[in-house]
């Protein structure tokens, strides 16, 4: 299953090591597979603040702020795995770095994966009425998947 994984956090350092600590581990060279990795982006906020309550428009001061963010897509078989290992970094080495995790399943190659199997194309239809149930069973469930 594929794991999209959206890393973001206010120090670039942080981010850089917890990106190194993660490509270096045995868990993540053993288990995953990296399929996409993107470079580091740098998104500023700016936001003011009126320095009087009143009239005073003009008296204003700016902040700003950076964000860095990366973005790794990585396939797992185990999941849960991988997200707890990536909320244990996150607790007790990495604490200003955060997460948008989302889980692709791809329900739709597993369909198609599965017509391949079941296809009435792909079967020989010998004079038997054992082979012919089952050969009618096949083509009605294919039938149920093309419908879906």
């Amino acid at each position: 299953m594929f794991i999209s994984v959206h890393i973001y956090s206010k120090n670039y350092n942080s981010l850089l090591n917890f990106v190194k600590y993660t490509q270096k581990s045995i868990f993540f060279k053993n288990k995953l597979k990296l399929y996409n990795q993107n470079y580091f982006f740098r998104k500023t906020k700016i936001f003011t603040v009126l320095k009087s309550p009143h009239v005073n428009k003009t008296a204003q001061e700016h902040f700003e702020f950076d964000y860095y963010t990366k973005y790794l897509k990585i396939y797992s078989k185990q999941s849960l795995v991988f997200l707890l290992f990536l909320k244990s970094l996150r607790r007790h080495l990495f604490f200003d770095i955060q997460f948008k995790i989302k889980i692709i399943n791809q329900p739709q190659k597993q369909k198609i994966k599965l017509k391949n199997k079941i296809n009435p194309d792909n079967f020989t239809l010998i004079n038997n009425n054992f082979v012919l149930k089952d050969y009618l069973k096949v083509v009605d469930s294919y039938g149920i998947l093309l419908l879906n």
